[in-house]
């Protein structure tokens, strides 16, 4: 089959770039034929079949993609959507409208789309986009039971062109725990570990302003890792990485804290990960999480807040622990439990 792929790409510092490296690794094993077009900042010199022409900051940007789709000539056109992949100014992704609006009018290549962010109570205006996506295209991928459970109260008509399709992660990554924390510098060490985007939705103060009291628990070879950074030009970020590099600076035992600054190449992400004996995800808003998934396919258990399909994913798979979402105790008898029963990890 041929696919035309619609997604960010790497080297974008982007988790969906990620995912769709790996997803499309899976699929072109499968003997299927597949061109990515992409932003701008995504491909490499002379990468094949990777085709960085949707600018979205061209209000018309949508017609070099359809374009680019003739001349690939695909069977199906897949889009991994979020909405800041193909947003343009403050039009809240509607540019993509004209392009499924075009493919569904004239009906040469059947489109489906991939959703990363739905949530159990959809915001008006996410119900109205996701009500007229779904109208365009042939189908629609959710990767949770309960988002597709809730989609069709928040649309209030029976959605038939759904389906689920849990997260997945590559498997077979070729590194050890072992090597990892070599790799890592933190060999012969515990390693509790956060990784991701310096985003204020992810947490990451929170286990910092107990860490102390951790600390003060666990075995002195234990040590936190704090793996990730601010992307380049979001003040919200850049605000919140301070915050967090200001909240280390004022831990009693922030010489037992480690902080690998950095957007990371997959391979660098699983080598990172795989070193963690632990993985925490405090989170205080999400809808699903691509770094869950990839903690189940090393092996890494983890801690994660209570919500959406996190608990779900958690509660379903066995590897991971749902505390309450701004409990601190809960999260602290959590993380020593696991911490401290090799059993466990």
């Amino acid at each position: 089959m041929k696919i035309a792929w619609l997604s960010s790409w790497p080297p974008r510092p982007c988790g969906i770039a990620t995912y769709s490296q790996e997803l499309i690794t899976a699929l072109s094993k499968a003997q299927n034929d597949i061109h990515v077009i992409c932003h701008p900042d995504g491909g490499r010199p002379g990468e094949k079949n990777v085709y960085p022409v949707m600018n979205t900051e061209l209000p018309g940007w949508d017609e070099a993609v359809y374009d680019k789709i003739q001349k690939i000539n695909p069977d199906i056109v897949h889009i991994q959507h979020e909405y800041g992949l193909y947003q343009t100014s403050a039009d809240h992704a509607s540019g993509l409208f004209r392009l499924l609006f075009r493919l569904q009018a004239q009906g040469r290549y059947p489109a489906v789309i991939t959703y990363h962010s739905v949530y159990s109570r959809l915001s008006p205006m996410i119900r109205l986009y996701m009500d007229v996506t779904q109208r365009l295209v042939q189908a629609g991928i959710v990767h949770a039971e309960y988002q597709w459970m809730n989609l069709h109260a928040n649309l209030g008509r029976i959605v038939n062109n759904v389906y689920v399709i849990p997260h997945g992660a590559a498997a077979g990554v070729s590194i050890t725990k072992t090597q990892a924390k070599k790799k890592l510098g933190v060999e012969g060490k515990l390693v509790l570990g956060m990784l991701g985007w310096f985003t204020q939705s992810k947490g990451f103060d929170r286990v910092l302003e107990i860490w102390d009291d951790l600390a003060e628990e666990l075995d002195d070879k234990t040590v936190l890792v704090l793996a990730g950074d601010a992307r380049r030009g979001d003040p919200n970020q850049i605000d919140y990485k301070k915050k967090l590099l200001n909240l280390v600076e004022q831990c009693a035992h922030r010489d037992r804290i480690k902080i690998v600054q950095g957007s990371f190449t997959p391979e660098e992400y699983n080598s990172i990960m795989a070193a963690f004996d632990l993985m925490v995800m405090p989170y205080t808003f999400v809808s699903q999480s691509g770094n869950l998934a990839h903690s189940f396919a090393l092996g890494v258990p983890a801690v994660v807040s209570g919500l959406e399909g996190l608990k779900a994913e958690a509660e379903a798979s066995g590897a991971a622990v749902p505390v309450s979402p701004g409990d601190r105790e809960e999260l602290k008898q959590a993380i020593l439990m696991i911490m401290g029963n090799a059993a466990l990890r």
